[in-house]
């Protein structure tokens, strides 16, 4: 009779502790939800039931402060600073109330920081977005807070073009606010473009070695690329088959090792054989270089405490790569600027034009059935891309604002100038659950950093659309507030934006308006502009 085994009893016991602790923990969460709705539940529905958003923020400051003493309980503190995150969300006063809590969410609960790490940044967003004075620096200092690590985290999971889009937002911040760490964050940026960049190139020689094994030149190019331009010697060293540079085999297996495995009499060769490099590096590469030389040459110094010739050229040799160093890092002498010409004062923002009262149908109408009537301008779409061209040009920065009900179908649609390029808000896309830019990088409204999803629209229903486009040397903002609520901010590079041009307008300085299989009834459109002018095509 063959006997089973038996499990260890420590391990048996290991698992009924553990059952243990799952059970507690979600007693712990129901009990924890049940005192939530017995001392706020009214609260929570009388405030989310009034028309005012203060109130949700207000409700949400209590819930917050409540949550701050309570101690030793974190699924009720949870609980407290999840509601008090929504319902700061809400209104513009509640953003710092709603970034407080997710901070402090992290701390309660640290396995669900990430996730906090990413709704902050969406709150620090449109409270940049909505500051003022300045309210506006400080706002953006703590968003610069948020984007940088978020960055780095992008980068670190491999999805590097997600990690450059975040430091081209975080540039255009610093800029705005002429932050103290503008350089730090164009740095930043810029090693990455450079990492990006070398990827490429590294991509592009194993290409070229796939096609052609034997290819010594790309070989030893890639060798290179990996040892100098990434900084990376041990990898460098994986691809030494099929080099014949007699330095590089000799030098690339020991730098691989590490400096603190290099004997006495290697130390002076490598540093020696890394301040060549650096003198033939690209321009990103040549601090690195001089640092590897730098190390080898203080390790010599370190195991070498002889008083001799070796030591005073070892010495010699790290004051000429310090200096050369100091000269890669002075910064550049300034050109000197013209005298600024005598400051205007800013122009007056524009009165409000009403496009509805001067569009045509018969003559506007690009694609499509539209009717203008007492009702508003309607649109009739089938399946093809409905779309009219508001006869007003948009020469600079200005704030459109919207009004439409959709009867039935999906995506609402708004052509908006911005700057020299045109993109396209897409509302209720992708049958009706997806609204965003369309498009940016590349990338369309469904997959980009401002998709919204869930993001449709309810049939029958009023909303109330605001759109504020700016652009300032080569960059852009664009804000949209739907029914009083942020709904979707993006800052970057003009030439990040675009669109398909299925939806292209006659004029791409015109507002223009769509629809995508859907009826839809613009019952209000107009423009004011922020700067430059609003030019009438017609009388």
């Amino acid at each position: 009779m063959r006997r089973q085994a038996l499990l260890p009893i420590s391990f048996c016991a290991a698992l009924l502790f553990a059952s243990a602790a799952a059970r507690a923990a979600d007693d712990d969460a129901e009990k924890a939800a049940e005192t939530f709705e017995s001392l706020f539940g009214n609260d929570v529905k009388n405030a989310r039931a009034t028309p005012d958003a203060r109130d949700d923020a207000d409700l949400a400051a209590r819930l917050l402060d409540t949550a701050r003493k309570t101690q030793g309980q974190p699924a009720f503190a949870a609980i407290l600073c999840e509601k008090a995150y929504e319902l700061g969300c809400a209104n513009p006063g509640g953003y710092a109330t709603a970034a407080a809590a997710l901070e402090l969410l992290a701390q309660t609960a640290p396995d669900r920081a990430a996730g906090c790490a990413e709704r902050l940044l969406e709150v620090r967003q449109r409270q940049f977005d909505a500051a003022r004075g300045d309210e506006k620096k400080a706002a953006g200092e703590a968003l610069l807070a948020c984007l940088l690590p978020a960055a780095d985290a992008k980068e670190k999971a491999g999805a590097a073009p997600d990690a450059a889009a975040i430091c081209r937002r975080a540039q255009a911040v610093a800029a705005a606010i002429d932050s103290p760490r503008r350089a730090e964050v164009d740095a930043r940026a810029d090693t990455l473009a450079m990492k990006m960049k070398v990827a490429r190139q590294i991509a592009d020689v194993k290409a070229m070695l796939a096609r052609d094994p034997k290819n010594v030149g790309a070989q030893e190019g890639l060798v290179r690329l990996c040892l100098v331009d990434l900084d990376d010697p041990a990898e460098a060293a994986l691809n030494l088959a099929g080099v014949a540079d007699e330095k590089l085999l000799k030098y690339v297996p020991a730098a691989a090792k590490g400096i603190e495995a290099a004997p006495e009499v290697a130390c002076m060769e490598l540093a020696d054989w890394y301040r060549g490099m650096a003198e033939t590096a690209p321009p990103a590469a040549k601090a690195a270089m001089y640092a590897r030389a730098k190390a080898y040459l203080a390790r010599f110094l370190e195991i070498h405490p002889a008083q001799d010739l070796d030591r005073t050229r070892a010495t010699l040799a790290l004051a000429k790569i310090d200096e050369a160093a100091a000269k890669l890092a002075a910064p550049a002498r300034p050109t000197p600027k013209p005298p600024l010409p005598r400051e205007k004062p800013a122009p007056a923002i524009q009165q409000w034009i009403d496009l509805l009262a001067v569009v045509k149908p018969d003559t506007d109408a690009v694609q499509g059935k539209w009717e203008l009537s007492a009702k508003g301008l309607a649109a009739k779409a089938g399946d093809e891309a409905c779309r009219i061209s508001l006869p007003v040009l948009a020469l600079g920065d200005y704030e459109l604002e919207v009004s439409f009900v959709r009867q039935s179908g999906q995506g609402v649609q708004a052509i908006l100038p911005v700057g020299a390029t045109t993109v396209r808000l897409v509302l209720g896309g992708w049958e009706n659950g997806i609204s965003g830019l369309h498009k940016v990088d590349g990338k369309p409204a469904n997959s980009n950093p401002t998709t919204v999803s869930p993001g449709g629209l309810e049939n029958g229903h009023m909303y109330a659309l605001s759109v504020r486009v700016a652009c300032k040397a080569g960059q852009a903002q664009v804000n949209v507030v739907l029914d009083g609520k942020p709904y979707i901010s993006w800052t970057g590079a003009e030439s990040a934006l675009s669109d398909s041009g299925v939806w292209a307008l006659p004029n791409s300085r015109c507002i223009g308006l769509g629809a995508q299989g859907c009826h839809v009834t613009f019952t209000r459109a107009r423009i004011r502009m922020l700067s430059g002018e609003a030019k009438p095509l017609r009388p």
